[in-house]
């Protein structure tokens, strides 16, 4: 094994989600494939015991249990790639968000 570990493809403890709860976000983007649709702009990100949800212009755009979610911080350290089942369709959603810059 080198210095670089990697770890299991598995779902997302609750206490590592809980370090994106009262993130603020400037834009969350929707991949389907290999295309991107941008969800909303102007949010934050709320995590709790059963769910997490991200709201973007004062409407819900994503609703999540956290019981299977998969969430990583992206490489550049502005964002999270956030990829599980949306409570309201019951479609896996995969979503990409971006924080706001912290004043």
């Amino acid at each position: 094994m080198g210095i670089f570990k990697r770890k299991s493809k598995g779902e997302t403890s609750l206490k590592e989600l809980e370090r994106y709860h009262g993130k603020r976000i400037t834009s969350a983007v929707e991949r389907i494939g290999a295309e991107e649709k941008v969800i909303g702009r102007a949010g934050g990100i709320s995590v709790d015991d059963e769910k997490l949800v991200i709201v973007c212009d004062g409407h819900e755009v994503f609703r999540c249990s956290v019981m299977g979610i998969v969430c990583a911080e992206l490489m550049s350290h502005n964002g999270a790639d956030i990829k599980g089942v949306d409570l309201g369709t019951g479609k896996k959603r995969h979503i990409v968000v971006h924080y706001a810059a912290k004043k």
